[in-house]
């Protein structure tokens, strides 16, 4: 008798190895991405494509905020040109 994955302990364990490894985006965005991965019939080489290219773009997303924060730029103000109607 084969029996039926445990969602839950599946979940669980994709939790506890991404705190373990440091992948905050891939633990927020596994369960949305898992379901739309199934929803898709995505491969699983493009499940994890997916996961990955997320976890890469926030990192170099906060890589950037850290970087214009620590460069301590003071705060951003738009300013128009003489020429733009305001």
């Amino acid at each position: 008798m084969i029996s039926k994955p445990r969602r839950g302990l599946t979940e669980q364990a994709a939790d506890a190895a991404c705190r373990m490894l440091r992948l905050p985006t891939v633990r927020t965005q596994f369960p949305d991405l898992a379901e739309a991965a199934a929803r898709e019939q995505m491969s699983y080489r493009g499940f994890l494509a997916e996961l990955l290219m997320a976890e890469c773009d926030d990192r170099a997303r906060r890589r950037s905020e850290r970087r214009i924060k620590a460069a301590g730029f003071p705060p951003a103000t738009i300013r128009r040109a003489p020429h733009e109607p305001g």
